[in-house]
């Protein structure tokens, strides 16, 4: 069944369109439910359709041929991945599993490059949300090439405080990611991650619970040396 043109309003590449402009964009979608855990789209897999996170989250990873996991990132209801493939043509760069129970939308490859051929609106908007992630990848790859795992951790910490509860000076994180789920972030290992917890707890910079981290004092944090 096709979905309500209101679902789609929650995807950030059209939020500016007119129901207008979105009718033909959600009838070029199929829509499905995704349980958690479940693989959505594999490594180097060779298909090309793009997805639209209705409700729920989606992890883009990658994992070595020894088994280590490399998370690149986290994403929510409202964003979009496979973007890459439908527009070179290419095989994944990376893989895509369900975080949770999830909605997602599907447009084959030719339908999503004659939409942007067709709005203006839509391609520049693209090419922002394109910039952002290439901006963000850059600032990863600084932090992996050139800085302590310390300082990793710290502006980890400060990505995820963004997205926390703020309550005066103090930031909750909830549900907070695992020592592994950061280090795979970070490009570390777990052990290092959780030597750097323990000393910012220690420093009272930090308070863990379970599957929750209060950020004391978020000024402090921000502030702390490398």
């Amino acid at each position: 069944m096709q979905p309500p043109v209101s679902s789609f309003r929650i995807i950030s590449l059209f939020e500016d369109l007119s129901d207008r402009e979105l009718l033909p964009i959600v009838t070029a979608c199929s829509v499905r439910n995704h349980k958690k855990d479940e693989v959505i789209l594999g490594d180097h897999e060779q298909t090309t359709d793009l997805f639209f996170i209705l409700s729920g989250a989606i992890r883009i990873n990658s994992v070595t041929a020894a088994g280590r996991e490399v998370i690149f990132t986290d994403i929510q209801a409202g964003a979009m991945f496979g973007e890459f493939s439908a527009i070179d043509q290419l095989p994944r760069s990376a893989a895509a599993v369900a975080l949770t129970d999830c909605c997602l939308a599907r447009m084959p490859a030719p339908l999503f490059r004659a939409t942007l051929m067709s709005n203006n609106g839509i391609a520049v908007r693209l090419s922002e949300l394109l910039i952002a992630k290439i901006r963000s990848m850059s600032e990863r790859v600084f932090e992996v090439s050139a800085l302590a795992v310390r300082e990793r951790v710290r502006r980890e910490l400060l990505r995820l405080a963004a997205h926390g509860i703020a309550s005066g000076r103090q930031v909750i994180i909830k549900p907070a990611p695992t020592h592994y789920e950061i280090a795979s972030r970070i490009g570390s290992h777990r052990e290092a991650v959780t030597r750097e917890f323990n000393r910012l707890q220690e420093e009272r910079v930090i308070e863990v619970g379970r599957r929750e981290i209060c950020i004391v004092d978020m000024a402090r944090l921000a502030t702390l040396p490398p």
